[in-house]
């Protein structure tokens, strides 16, 4: 205020001044500043005081302007995404490779020497339990039978002779009685083993199945414990596969396994564990399992290659997240969670958090979460503790400003 007056009592004599001089002539164009080299000392002084003045006064607005037209401080931002925790089943599973097996798959052998004689039934043909398959040339057998057979008549007629007279008559001594008794034991015997492989030139299917192979011709010599038959039973199949050893204390009798098999197109089938072995491979460190399939399929084929999926866990409540928002930190893990700071604002608060079993890409959390907790996913690998977040409903640019 004191300036302004000043300013105005200023200027009112410095126009005073210039009234009183004379008309500036426009032909000699003399300067402004030759009139003032004649005004009196206390009017020039006053002009310099008002020109300082004014310069400090636009410096002071240009100071201002500047400061006021500086950017405010950036606040660093990161734009991500959250989910809320609720409790959902969890479930592992075990994948294995099997093969698929039967319990009746057998090679029949010959248990007597002689000639193929004929073949019965033919490869890939079903047979019956009792049915003949095979046979075997029972000339030279059945020759000897008959010789056996006179000599056992022989023997026995003999015994009963020694035996009449030893015990009723006194006569012969002990020893004659002995050997005749031995020697019609003996003859009956050797019949009795004869008959045996007599009945042996004839090959047996053991129990139902399927002619597979047939390894000898007719006409061909065979001669016991020669492989002659391959059978398969074509009524129960099961799917043996190995089990890590430290998957011992999870597989059980009577547990549900899914199967299904590459070269078919087929659902997924429905076995169930039939056999847990007792004892570890110390090759592989496996132990034996069995499924048994069910038996109202026609396509099984033993040895064809069955995939296997094993329930190892099963939890019916469980706070279960992705490994990829798991972060190892200072020998531990950790995640982010949306909360607030003092002012309102979201941010991202670091949680340690205590690992459960995993299945792929999920991972229950034992400790550390709860079920409600906004955890951050997208985004959250460009967080630290207290960092300002924004919550958006789709990816975008990662950070912001505001």
């Amino acid at each position: 205020m004191i300036i302004s007056d000043f300013m105005n009592k200023r200027h009112t004599n410095f126009r005073n001044t210039i009234t009183r001089k004379q008309p500036m002539n426009s032909s000699l164009r003399t300067p402004i500043m030759n009139e003032f080299r004649f005004s009196n000392p206390s009017t020039r002084w006053s002009m310099l005081l008002l020109l300082l003045l004014f310069s400090v006064s636009l410096q002071n607005c240009s100071s201002s302007e500047m400061e006021s037209s500086e950017p405010e401080e950036l606040i660093k931002m990161v734009n991500v995404e959250t989910e809320v925790l609720i409790p959902e089943p969890f479930n592992s599973f075990l994948r294995l490779v099997g093969t698929v097996e039967t319990s009746d798959d057998v090679q029949l052998s010959a248990e007597v020497s002689g000639r193929v004689l004929t073949h019965v039934v033919r490869e890939g043909q079903r047979v019956r339990k009792g049915q003949t398959i095979l046979r075997i040339d029972d000339a030279k057998l059945s020759q000897e039978v008959a010789r056996l057979e006179a000599m056992v008549a022989q023997s026995e007629t003999t015994w009963n002779r020694v035996q009449t007279l030893y015990e009723e008559e006194n006569i012969g001594s002990e020893i004659d009685y002995l050997t005749a008794k031995y020697a019609f034991d003996q003859n009956k015997s050797a019949l009795a083993s004869l008959l045996v492989d007599l009945e042996n030139t004839e090959i047996i299917a053991p129990f139902n199945g399927v002619v597979e192979t047939i390894f000898v011709e007719e006409g061909e010599m065979v001669a016991p414990g020669m492989p002659a038959i391959r059978l398969i039973g074509a009524e129960q199949f099961v799917i043996s596969a190995g089990v890590p050893a430290r998957y011992a204390n999870v597989v059980e009798l009577g547990d549900r396994v899914d199967v299904w098999f590459d070269t078919q197109v087929q659902d997924t089938l429905a076995g169930t564990i039939v056999y847990v072995a007792n004892s570890i491979d110390p090759s592989n460190r496996t132990f034996k399992i069995d499924i048994r399939l069910p038996s109202d399929q026609s396509y099984y084929k033993v040895d064809m290659i069955a995939n296997l999926r094993l329930n190892t866990l099963s939890l019916d409540q469980a706070v279960v997240v992705s490994e990829e928002f798991v972060y190892s930190k200072d020998d531990g893990y950790v995640m982010y969670v949306k909360e607030s700071n003092s002012e309102g604002k979201d941010i991202a608060r670091e949680r340690k958090v205590e690992l459960g079993p995993s299945f792929k890409t999920e991972v229950v959390i034992n400790q550390g979460l709860s079920p409600g907790d906004e955890i951050i996913t997208i985004g959250s690998a460009f967080l630290n503790d207290g960092v300002r977040i924004n919550v958006v409903n789709s990816t975008g640019p990662v950070l912001a400003f505001d």
